[in-house]
């Protein structure tokens, strides 16, 4: 018995339910899919479509939740215990998927399945978010399970009803950056068992290079903004959190600050290239913490 739920915001979604769908229909297994739209303006007639499918079912609120509160609700919305969250600019990329899921349903209390990406690079706008996805995002689950809660990751998740229920998704976030970090270290404090395997779901949905980039300088200001992620415990599991802390440690800040600001517009325009570095990209949000520290 299997609820995937789907937090969705202005994306055609129709191809990945069908696909779903199918495969739950194909492992005879209970199933509904619940696609909850967070406010979209865009692709509501198509998504609408979903409802002609069978067990599937698409609600609109009529008010931006957030992406935590959205996942919140759907949860709460669920018939059955065992609980599939999926991203909406997700890919099928497996025939088998749903079926690898079944297999091990009930072994763990949460089972994370992982991220791919395009083999194909994208046109030069998107390139930045599948390059960083690519390298940063794609461990294979041997090494995923090595740190299970550091590698959490929302995008393509099972996870047990009551489990979610009680310690649901903090719905101060309401906008891009370590949320799924939030999420495993309240998994560890509580000694939630998580299981990480090889059964991914392509991301689709890549922002443009500037969009990113912003998401990325947003998501370090949460170190400043959020009480929660300057506390020791949270600093050890965010790695950039970590190195502005010994560089402030050190005194370092107003150098490291110092050298952002002469050299952003060449890193933004690497970063914005065919030829991205991750060093570089690294030491933007570094230099950009240091930044917003000093003022």
């Amino acid at each position: 018995m299997l609820s995937i739920l789907i937090p969705e915001y202005n994306y055609n979604c129709t191809k990945l339910v069908s696909d779903l769908a199918a495969q739950c229909k194909g492992a005879n297994v209970a199933y509904e899919i619940i696609v909850l739209d967070d406010a979209s303006t865009l692709y509501i007639s198509e998504n609408q479509k979903i409802i002609e499918l069978s067990c599937c079912h698409f609600v609109k609120s009529e008010q931006n939740l957030g992406s935590a509160k959205v996942r919140n609700e759907l949860a709460k919305m669920a018939t059955y215990p065992h609980l599939l969250m999926i991203d909406c600019d997700a890919e099928v990329c497996n025939k088998d998927f749903i079926q690898r899921y079944l297999d091990i349903m009930g072994q763990h209390q949460v089972i994370i399945g992982g991220v791919a990406y395009q083999h194909k690079a994208p046109s030069i706008n998107h390139y930045l978010r599948w390059f960083y996805g690519k390298n940063r995002e794609c461990p294979a689950a041997v090494l995923r399970n090595q740190n299970p809660y550091k590698s959490v990751l929302s995008f393509n998740l099972m996870i047990e009803k009551d489990v979610l229920l009680k310690y649901p998704y903090d719905e101060n976030f309401t906008d891009y950056g370590h949320e799924d970090s939030v999420m495993g270290f309240t998994f560890r404090k509580a000694g939630i068992s998580i299981l990480h395997i090889d059964n991914t779901l392509i991301h689709n949905g890549l922002d443009l290079n500037e969009v990113f980039l912003a998401k990325s300088l947003k998501a370090v200001e949460k170190y400043f903004t959020c009480p929660v992620f300057q506390s020791k415990e949270m600093v050890e599991e965010i790695k950039i959190f970590r190195a502005f802390e010994k560089v402030r440690d050190l005194g370092l800040c107003r150098i490291i600050a110092f050298k952002y600001r002469v050299a952003k517009k060449v890193i933004v325009h690497n970063l914005c290239g065919k030829h991205p570095s991750m060093l570089l990209f690294d030491f933007y949000r570094l230099g950009y913490m240091c930044n917003y520290f000093l003022n």
